[in-house]
């Protein structure tokens, strides 16, 4: 971490005044160099088409949203609303990880998740209309009735041919009323009442007794599709990495983009146009010269910032203004050496 200082102040802009994000993403660096993703359970996993299908970072107040590169076009339509934002991008991160590990498309929204969510969300979550436990809640019920549809156009000899693949996430769920209360309780978080007990802290965040564990009637059913996706193609990813920056839902997605393509990255690779990378990760700039170069410029910020938990990164975005080189790089999640047990 002897640059961790440089990359901050660039990350900031303004000289020794650094978010108290920034500095937890720099504890999560420390961390993760003590100790791998494996030995300290936070092994998670995405699949390789929602890595490379990325959500809208704000509200596009909207059901229907769409990213376009060249010939492939990527659309999410959701009847209540498009999913965007931190939060449907930590929940597809944990269906993901139980699907792998528990090798069911059946998801419990139990334990596990009230675990997740604590680790995630923390001791910032409010209540009221923008307070967490409304957007968490909201964006569940978007995440949960997406369907993703993936179209691509090419020319052949024959003229253009037009192919899609339709994906939904999930078959059905049912969220019971007494689960909803405990997801939607998020406000009394660490708020003990002045006598120093927790009686008035959030249903979710108590440990429930050892007779009560387990009694979660809310769950969702994967699509076999998207199921599959899951088991048959995992991008190991660090869910501390990947939690702690979630300030900046475009570092989550250069994360988990980069932490997939460094795993086969073998020589350096040809430049990636910016034009190509604003069409996946896009910033809300229009494709225009000027919109390309705010793009450059919130993507390389969003990059210093990957860079801190993932220090063995290698890639060259200066050298080439044409786009961004890949070069090798450790991988963020060490690979099983030989005789080791996966995990998964």
């Amino acid at each position: 971490m002897k640059n961790a200082k440089s990359v901050v102040e660039r990350v900031d802009y303004a000289r020794d005044q650094v978010p108290q994000w920034i500095r937890e993403v720099i504890d999560t660096s420390l961390a993760i160099e003590a100790e791998d993703a494996r030995s300290a359970g936070s092994l998670g996993f995405m699949t390789r088409a929602l890595v490379s299908a990325t959500m809208p970072y704000k509200d596009p107040k909207t059901k229907v949203f769409e990213r376009r590169n060249g010939d492939l076009a990527l659309t999410i339509l959701s009847p209540k609303g498009v999913p965007y934002g931190k939060y449907p991008r930590l929940l597809l991160s944990w269906l993901v990880t139980e699907a792998v590990t528990k090798r069911s498309n059946v998801i419990v929204l139990g334990d596990t998740l009230a675990d997740f969510l604590k680790s995630a969300v923390g001791v910032v979550a409010t209540g009221g209309t923008q307070g967490t436990q409304t957007r968490l809640s909201e964006q569940m019920e978007r995440l949960f009735t997406s369907m993703v549809s993936v179209e691509r156009r090419d020319q052949t000899g024959e003229g253009r041919s037009f192919s899609f693949e339709n994906i939904t996430l999930v078959n059905r769920g049912r969220i019971d009323a007494r689960d909803a209360r405990r997801f939607d309780s998020l406000d009394a978080i660490d708020q003990p009442t002045q006598s120093g007990s927790d009686d008035n802290a959030s249903e979710l965040w108590k440990n429930k007794p050892i007779v009560d564990a387990g009694k979660w009637d809310s769950e969702v059913e994967l699509t076999e599709r998207f199921f599959r996706e899951c088991i048959e193609t995992p991008v190991p990813l660090d869910l501390r990495a990947y939690r702690t920056l979630g300030a900046a839902p475009m570092a989550m997605d250069i994360y988990a983009w980069i932490t997939y393509r460094s795993s086969y990255v073998k020589r350096a690779t040809r430049p990636i146009p910016w034009q190509s990378l604003q069409h996946q990760f896009g910033s809300g700039s229009p494709f225009t010269e000027q919109g390309i170069r705010d793009f450059k410029k919130a993507f390389k910020r969003n990059l210093d910032v990957v860079r801190i938990v993932y220090p063995g990164l290698r890639v060259d975005e200066s050298s080439d203004s044409s786009g961004l080189i890949l070069l090798p790089s450790a991988t963020h999640v060490p690979k099983l050496s030989n005789g080791q047990k996966k995990l998964f």
